[in-house]
């Protein structure tokens, strides 16, 4: 859309050297020919008038005028707008401390590309993420259009006289224009249709929403128009290649009389079309349209750790521990507090909100981003917990990664709330009362229990398993972790694995009573110290072993072992037994026999197997594997998987607000008419079988481990 265009052409060009060219009549790109009413007697012929003879004569430099003056001023006085607003909330970020790594540039640019470029994560939602590309995309074209134009003259005409925009591929050029304000426009009109008449729940409306959606809609609807009448009173032979200007101008034309009101109505609507665009510029850095800068920022400086790791603290450091105030979050979480956008994809995919709790991952990402713009920078920051983040919504987060993984933009709202529970546990030794004794039965025991921890493993004797001693070989070491040594029901799959791995021939062997808890609750609760002292007592004992693999039952120990440990110099490799399983039945060293009548099952994702370690395919490739098995899907599978409910220490918590989590997973399989509700994880298979034990649905829908089916299911 030539017309839309200018105004971006014109902006742009403040950022170059003082000109005596003046860009808003620029668009005609100087061609014989063309409608540009300004230099020329008859557009349709190109015959110069005085001006036109001044800008040939001045090497095509348009002559400064009074109106070049006024647009240079609105030009400085936008700029100058602009800068304030930007500068304002860098220092806002800036009341943070440093902690970016400015690393791995290859993989940041990459993801930047396919985040901001291809909307990869914002495309995860079809209607949304589309009209948000229609838009995005529109404005990008007309900028790489600028750029263009700006090389042509600023570069290729003054050095070598050539021009790659002329007469031949200008109409095309033109068209390109055209079509993509009309796209741009469609976008504006689908995000308005679906925030104020669809009015999904996840989406909250605010005025600055509405201002910046009818800003866009009528800098769009200005250009069309001004556009498409300068065609009709010109006729000019370029009229054909703006054909989305020209219809939607020829509406609004048969409502006018006479050739003098036309004329006017093109000088009012281009003025219009220029002051909006004014407007929109002005507006652009104190609204939700700063997330134009700060959001692909926010991609480009993402997090690219471990998914699974949470960030190692130094216990030595004389700072605080954890966060209490603005100045303690680094001036990344600063940055992403400006990149929301408010979509909401956290919220509609956070169990603890959709089961009625009073956490909300956006409203605590929202209330930080408030408190940040009221708080005067010289004045001391207080404390966010219990003014802006209650204890309530930190102790409810049962870190399933739901918020990270759906952020189209990574915001972690997850990782901050750690940072409270750090600050809580570790400088006011707040714990809640249940979880305290699973903490001090960890310390002292290794387990959460309170078991004796000489007892640990004592049932796989009986199996003959070997326990590993200083120096000892095997291929893998079994980690059987905590549930899967005490806890009865775990105990039946931990035992289906070594069944499993003894018929397939592999040597392993396991830690036996030198096994510790691997602190994965721990450091979930904030207790960074009494996580550091587990994971320090179990590399020890690793470390006088000599094994290729580890392998868990557990995918949180799975997700500890894999991705922390390595925060502290080691480097284990470390399997989940689905991985493993799926190897057996491909190599043919497990093999399946049919029993008896058609079973439906469906599968639950665990959060820290899949959206931590991206576990989805290999646990379904093995019930597919197996005979009589027919797979059914919840609607939440896979990235948009529902919690258990157990994750984050919340199996030593008691839900008091809203709906179970747990209940209500068990509530989504029912609805599959599944049979059998399979899972891969201790957490889980516990939170799961209780929900059905609580709801009575003991008749309708039993709780398996895949463990257990692959056992009873395996030939001899």
């Amino acid at each position: 859309m030539v017309c839309s265009s200018r105004a971006i052409i014109f902006f742009i060009l403040l950022a170059l050297p003082f000109s005596s060219i003046h860009a808003t009549e620029y668009y005609a790109f100087r061609l014989p020919g063309s409608d540009c009413a300004l230099c020329h007697i008859d557009p349709k012929i190109g015959s110069l008038n005085e001006e036109g003879d001044l800008f040939l004569a001045r090497g095509y430099r348009y002559p400064f005028t009074l109106k070049g003056t006024f647009f240079y001023f609105l030009a400085i006085l936008t700029l100058s707008v602009i800068l304030f607003g930007l500068r304002r909330r860098y220092r806002l970020w800036h009341i943070g401390k440093g902690g970016i790594l400015w690393d791995q540039w290859k993989a940041r640019w990459k993801g930047f590309f396919s985040n901001v470029l291809g909307h990869r994560t914002i495309l995860r939602s079809i209607f949304p993420g589309v009209s948000h590309l229609f838009l995005f995309s529109s404005l990008l074209v007309l900028s790489l259009s600028v750029t263009m134009i700006l090389v042509q003259e600023y570069l290729a005409f003054p050095l070598g006289r050539t021009r790659f925009i002329g007469a031949g591929t200008y109409p095309y050029f033109r068209l390109i224009l055209d079509l993509s304000g009309a796209v741009g426009w469609l976008g504006t009109i689908l995000l308005i249709y679906r925030r104020y008449i669809q009015r999904p729940k996840e989406l909250d409306r605010q005025r600055t929403d509405a201002l910046s959606l009818l800003l866009l809609f009528f800098l769009f609807l200005t250009g069309f128009l001004a556009t498409g009448i300068r065609n009709h009173i010109y006729q000019s032979p370029w009229s054909s290649w703006s054909p989305a200007a020209t219809g939607i101008a020829s509406a609004f034309i048969l409502l006018i009389k006479g050739e003098g009101d036309l004329n006017i109505w093109s000088s009012l609507l281009w003025w219009a079309h220029i002051m909006l665009s004014v407007a929109f510029f002005c507006y652009l850095p104190f609204s939700n349209l700063l997330h134009l800068f700060s959001s692909p920022l926010s991609i480009l400086l993402r997090n690219l750790e471990a998914k699974g790791a949470l960030r190692k603290m130094d216990l030595d450091a004389p700072e605080p521990f954890g966060v209490t105030s603005l100045k303690e979050f680094t001036w990344k979480d600063l940055l992403e507090l400006d990149s929301c956008t408010r979509c909401g994809r956290c919220q509609e995919n956070c169990p603890t909100h959709l089961t009625e709790k009073r956490l909300n991952p956006k409203r605590v990402i929202q209330n930080l981003k408030r408190h940040m713009e009221c708080l005067p920078e010289e004045k001391e920051n207080p404390n966010l917990i219990g003014s802006i983040v209650t204890e309530d919504e930190i102790w409810e987060c049962t870190t399933c990664r739901n918020c990270l993984e759906h952020c189209p933009v990574f915001i972690e709202p997850m990782t901050k709330l750690m940072e409270f529970r750090r600050s809580l546990v570790l400088n006011q030794g707040k714990v809640p009362r249940e979880p305290y004794f699973a903490f001090r039965n960890i310390e002292r025991k290794g387990n959460p229990w309170g078991f004796d921890p000489a007892k640990r493993m004592w049932w796989t004797k009986e199996l003959g398993v070997k326990e590993l001693v200083s120096g000892e070989k095997a291929d893998f070491l079994f980690w059987v972790g905590c549930y899967g040594s005490y806890d009865d029901r775990n105990i039946v799959a931990a035992s289906a694995l070594i069944r499993i791995m003894n018929q397939a021939g592999i040597n392993f062997g396991v830690l036996g009573s030198s096994e510790w808890c691997c602190g994965v609750d721990l450091r979930r609760m904030g207790s960074e110290y009494l996580f550091q002292v587990n994971v320090e007592k179990n590399i020890d004992q690793l470390k006088r072993l000599k094994f290729e693999k580890i392998i868990t039952t557990c995918p949180h120990c799975f997700n500890t072992l894999k991705n922390e440990y390595s925060q502290f110099g080691v480097n284990f490799e470390v399997i989940h037994y689905t991985t493993l399983l799926e190897e057996l039945i491909q190599q043919k060293r497990i093999e399946f026999q049919p029993k008896g009548g058609e079973a439906k099952i469906t599968y639950h994702d665990s959060c820290y197997l899949g959206r931590y370690n991206d576990g989805y395919e290999p646990p379904r490739r093995i019930l597919s594997a197996m005979e009589g098995l027919s797979l059914l899907e919840m609607e939440r599978n896979r990235e948009k998987g529902f919690c258990c409910g157990g994750g984050g220490c919340h199996m030593w918590m008691e839900e008091r607000a809203g709906k179970r989590i747990n209940e209500t997973r068990v509530k989504q399989a029912l609805e599959t008419g599944a049979e059998v509700l399979a899972t891969a994880c201790p957490l889980c298979l516990t939170q799961l079988d209780s929900a059905v034990k609580v709801l009575n649905m003991d008749d309708q829908i039993r709780v398996r481990d895949i463990l257990e089916l692959v056992g009873e299911r395996m030939k001899p």
